[in-house]
């Protein structure tokens, strides 16, 4: 007869080393028609005879070159034709900045907060266009994208599945639009989009996902490499708008001096915009959840709306569904949120007899973490 032996074990989530920063931004440049063709041209030019994708037209208007890939650069030039025959011609250099200073590392790697990051990034730009069609001097750029991030590391995989999985049915923000992946295989974009959250608003996007996920199924892990049980990474995609707002108030466009600004602040800036559109909450067993909701003061006919939502939520996929659905069915769904928030506990529950009794939500995970590490209890079963 087999034994069911319990013990209790803690799990960790904690920062990567490289704490909140930046992965990747733009560059762009306004050219002239003829330096636009120029550039096109000579770069055609060059893998002309050669087996090497140098450049090629992704759509009309849009080049792509390649030859600076390893080097963690991707270029686009731009032509865009407006109205009254006034067209238009960029230059975008979209470039992650660890594998620029860096290159071959590791794909979980963001730039490292500091000064000297700065200096080691304007020289090996200057470097790696040195002699190129392409203007060395960095500051000759504007940033037109910056993105912010963070990476969260977790001890447990059980734990981290379960985590992405409560996430990913999180409610969309107010002003914040819900967008998914997309591909022609949506077998893949269905399975990616379960790693994934994106809500995006005019000025930035707030971003959510299971980067060992992306690695795996990119092929994007470096052969020495060994990933850990799960990394969660947390982005800002700050977009032009909201990056010449920045601008104004440091009085500086220096590309330079707003990457700096920008990396000195990501962590004040991605906590403050997560918790700004996420309530402070935790995920806890449905058990839980039905004894909270029941001995709250909240009036009888909204403990029922309550309830019947984290029901659906044990099977909906999404927030949004569960209720858009009940609001067809007659429940009010008026302020519904705001009554999880005031107990502390969000409406998705965990799975039925999960290893652990809680789990942090976004806006506690990223508080707690950026002052140490963040500790979780759960019984790890054994039979013998």
């Amino acid at each position: 007869m087999t034994k069911r032996i319990e013990s209790k074990k803690t799990a960790v989530f904690e920062l990567e080393t490289d704490r909140f920063s930046s992965h990747t931004f733009e560059l762009s440049m306004r050219l002239t028609r003829h330096e636009y063709h120029h550039i096109k041209d000579t770069l055609y030019r060059s893998q002309e005879g050669k087996m090497n994708i140098v450049i090629y037209q992704e759509r009309k208007g849009r080049h792509c070159c390649m030859k600076y890939g390893k080097h963690g650069v991707r270029i686009c030039l731009e032509h865009n034709q407006g109205e009254n025959g006034f067209d238009t011609y960029y230059v975008r250099m979209i470039i992650n900045p660890r594998v620029l200073i860096e290159p071959g590392c590791s794909y979980l790697g963001i730039l490292p907060p500091k000064k000297s990051s700065m200096e080691k990034l304007e020289k090996a730009f200057k470097d790696l266009f040195e002699g190129t069609v392409f203007d060395n001097n960095l500051n000759n750029y504007y940033i037109s994208r910056l993105d912010l991030c963070t990476n969260i590391r977790c001890s447990n995989n059980k734990l981290f599945r379960e985590l992405v999985r409560v996430l990913r049915k999180l409610p969309t923000p107010l002003k914040y639009e819900r967008k998914f992946y997309k591909n022609s295989d949506k077998k893949k974009a269905n399975r990616y989009n379960k790693h994934y959250l994106r809500f995006v608003c005019g000025t930035h996007e707030l971003v959510i996902y299971d980067k060992t996920y992306q690695i795996r199924n990119g092929n994007l892990a470096i052969a020495y490499e060994k990933l850990p049980e799960g990394v969660l990474r947390f982005e800002i995609h700050c977009e032009r708008e909201y990056i010449r707002k920045i601008e104004k108030e440091m009085n500086s466009d220096s590309p330079m001096k707003v990457l700096w600004t920008m990396v000195q602040e990501s962590e004040d800036r991605i906590i403050g915009h997560f918790s700004r559109c996420f309530p402070d909450t935790e995920f806890v067993q449905m058990e839980r959840l039905e004894k909270k909701i029941k001995q709250s003061g909240f009036k009888k006919e909204n403990k029922e709306a309550m309830l019947e939502l984290a029901s659906r939520l044990q099977r909906t996929q999404s927030a949004d569904k569960a209720l858009q659905k009940m609001e067809k069915q007659g429940y009010s769904t008026a302020g519904l949120l705001d009554k999880f928030a005031k107990l502390g506990i969000s409406p998705i529950p965990l799975r039925k007899n999960f290893c652990a009794e809680s789990l942090p939500g976004p806006v506690e995970l990223l508080r707690d973490i950026s002052e140490g590490k963040v500790k979780v209890e759960y019984v790890k079963v054994k039979y013998k």
